[in-house]
């Protein structure tokens, strides 16, 4: 009931998000208490090998007390956990370890994206509107943080309305896509990535948005 009502119903429906998967899996609370751990849903499908299911330092996995444990007592061997993001603040330049990292951790990418981005969308919906431009708060959230396929063709027809008034959210829009491209690209050599993922921090920095900008700045620290 649990596993496939519950985690399974719920777990991709309500909750909240730490990272972007390409799927709508939430974490239902943050203390996995009742089904070992398996309520931290979206970080299970973001790091779906980690032997841990918390990741934030106010989550509870009841299941990763039960293998430390069973750990100390030399019944188990934990073999992996989500890596930690790691930040370079004296590099300015993308190299193979950014593109690693970035390949690594791109649900954490895609999540910080949004966020970052938030404030800026707030203000230029709020400049539709005075334009007689309708939008919805929530219709471009998800927008930015789902797949483009994953949309319904009515609301893939809203967005582009919505876009097509917008220079600032198209941009926006578009970069996230293009980001997310730098890992979608399996046969590309990893030199090709690199180069791609040094030509999307340029045109961010020289798109004019500010919060674009910063972001940009930072995805180039990851180590």
């Amino acid at each position: 009931l649990m596993a496939a009502g519950v985690i399974n119903g719920i777990g991709h429906y309500w909750g909240y998000r730490s990272f972007q998967p390409e799927d709508a899996s939430t974490n239902v609370l943050p203390w996995g208490i009742l089904i070992g751990g398996e309520e931290l849903h979206n970080n299970h499908h973001a790091y779906p090998t980690s032997a841990r299911l918390s990741n934030r330092w106010y989550e509870f996995d009841i299941g990763w007390l039960y293998i430390r444990i069973l750990e100390t007592l030399g019944l188990a061997q934990v073999k992996k956990v989500a890596p930690k993001l790691k930040l370079d603040t004296a590099k300015t330049q993308c190299d193979v370890a950014t593109l690693h990292a970035v390949i690594t951790h791109r649900y954490e990418v895609l999540a910080k994206y949004a966020k970052s981005l938030r404030r800026t969308c707030a203000v230029e919906m709020r400049e539709l509107r005075s334009r007689a431009v309708s939008v919805d708060l929530a219709a471009l959230k998800r927008w930015l943080q789902s797949d483009a396929s994953a949309l319904p063709a009515k609301e893939r027809a809203r967005r582009d309305e919505v876009l097509n008034h917008s220079k600032v959210l198209n941009t926006i829009y578009t970069m996230r896509e293009e980001l997310a491209a730098v890992w979608q690209r399996s046969s590309a050599s990893k030199e090709q990535l690199l180069q791609q993922l040094q030509d999307w921090c340029r045109r961010a920095e020289d798109s004019g948005i500010e919060a674009l900008k910063e972001f940009s700045r930072r995805l180039r620290s990851y180590a």
